[in-house]
């Protein structure tokens, strides 16, 4: 059975055609509107409109996922192993790969990536389908237990409706661009609740080089689609993360340890991550590689249910002093442990969470990258602080450094400090923590940089060594 997915390729003919063909209500509203207002005004209007539109799409989206899931979460049990969770994610892959194989036709892995991808190849003109084909599949993906996140889909979501709002009206390539990042854009800020946060996801992931007015545009759609997903969500924040504890300014050393733990753990997280998406695209027949991933992922949910889904209520437990959601229902629960069970779920945890979130991403499921390490940053800042106090007689507030870890761990291996910085600031509702959440995150990404580099560099070192001994042989005869 052979991969019937057609990559979300556009043809420059195709848009030829339709752009030489204008509607002509088209035409008469073009001029109109250029008698009325000004371009500057109408990209603005556009954005708006666009936020408004993303903001709702990720309230529905937000919905689905806790409609689908409310199906299985209630019947976790907290102090037993629970076997059924190996299936469960089995049977959202396949149906998920049913939806994008057979009805939609359209791939939607990694959707943040492809967006990117036709950003590179100036294909503005994203299919219709995919205003509202991401959300239904990352929600099946989502609620059936994939360990994912959900700023994947609504970003592409968001980048679509951004694009055919722009095609509606006839805008020029340059304006479908902006509004694909304002799209984009307001789906991070509605899904993460963090409107500076979505406006530079546009600029450090989408590399899109903002000027004043695409500036305005792409933050005015962020702060519309934040307003529409608080007011629709009862004008209440539902993202309570804010550590119940102090930071003395003492403790901002072990907060640069963090980050460089953090920043070291991201690789073995990244490099998990590519191996698994390496692994999957050898897996030719798709029902066959939506099975395989789906036993991955149900196998690490068996072991750890705390895996299921994007973890944004473990996170919170654990910030506010609830340790024992990191391994209830576990295989560990069954042994009475203490505090070392507690340091071997994290361990466990951060162990295989990279292989659970590669299988989602690369098997067939429909999720996002973001969203799962801020779950690992969680867990890598509660061992690191929890095994310090333990071992070494420290007294580091857990729960602070959980939070910290988040910064650390997002910013190490999606590569985008600023916006991580914003991303969890929003998150913790507190400006008291933005310094050492600075600290954490760039002190994480400067260690990715600097031992990705020495790793390159070694890399050089090794070839270059190759060539003066092929040399040396070949000169000396004994080649």
């Amino acid at each position: 059975m052979k991969d019937t997915i057609p990559h979300n390729d556009h043809n420059p003919a195709d848009e030829a055609a339709s752009a030489s063909r204008p509607a002509q209500w088209t035409i008469r509203f073009k001029t109109w509107r250029k008698r009325v207002m000004s371009d500057f005004v109408f990209l603005i209007v556009l954005a708006v409109i666009v936020g408004f539109l993303a903001g709702v799409a990720t309230h529905i989206f937000r919905w689905l996922i806790g409609f689908v899931s409310g199906f299985f979460l209630p019947h976790i049990r907290q102090d037993s192993p629970n076997w059924w969770l190996i299936l469960t994610p089995v049977c959202g892959f396949v149906i998920t790969g049913f939806f994008t194989r057979n009805i939609i036709r359209t791939n939607l892995m990694h959707g943040a990536a492809q967006l990117m991808g036709d950003l590179r190849k100036k294909a503005y003109r994203l299919r219709r389908n995919i205003t509202f084909s991401p959300v239904i599949g990352g929600s099946i993906t989502l609620g059936f237990g994939g360990s994912a996140g959900a700023e994947g889909p609504i970003a592409y979501t968001g980048a679509a409706i951004g694009s055919n709002v722009g095609q509606l009206f006839g805008l020029k390539p340059e304006m479908l661009k902006v509004l694909i990042g304002c799209g984009a854009a307001a789906g991070i800020s509605g899904i993460f609740m963090s409107p500076i946060g979505g406006m530079l996801f546009t600029v450090e992931l989408l590399r899109m080089s903002l000027g004043t007015i695409s500036f305005i545009a792409v933050l005015l759609s962020c702060l519309v689609s934040y307003g529409v997903v608080f007011m629709l969500h009862g004008c209440t924040l539902h993202n309570p993360y804010t550590p119940i504890e102090t930071l003395s300014p003492s403790l901002y050393c072990p907060v640069i340890l963090l980050g460089v733990f953090c920043g070291f753990y991201s690789l073995y997280y990244s490099s998990v991550i590519n191996c698994m998406d390496s692994i999957y695209k050898r897996i030719k027949n798709p029902l066959l590689r939506n099975t395989i991933g789906g036993l991955a992922v149900g196998t690490a949910l068996m072991l750890f249910p705390s895996l299921y889904g994007a973890g944004y209520e473990v996170i919170g437990n654990v910030i506010h002093g609830n340790y024992d959601a990191i391994y209830n229902g576990s295989l560990l629960k069954l042994f009475d442990l203490g505090k070392l069970g507690l340091i071997a779920a994290a361990i466990g945890i951060l162990l295989i969470k990279c292989f659970a979130t590669g299988s989602t991403n690369s098997s067939g499921g429909v999720a996002g990258d973001f969203a799962p390490t801020l779950f690992s940053g969680c867990i890598a800042g509660f061992l690191f602080a929890t095994m310090s106090n333990q071992y070494l007689g420290t007294e580091f507030p857990v729960g602070i450094f959980a939070f910290l870890g988040m910064a650390g761990l997002m910013s190490g291996a999606i590569e985008a400090p600023l916006m991580t910085v914003f991303i969890v600031r929003d998150l913790g509702l507190s400006y008291e923590y933005i310094l050492p959440i600075c600290l954490c995150s760039f002190t994480s990404y400067l260690t990715v940089k600097g031992m990705s580099r020495l790793a390159g560099f070694d890399q050089r070192m090794i070839l270059h060594l190759k060539w003066f001994i092929h040399k040396y042989e070949f000169h000396n005869g004994t080649k």
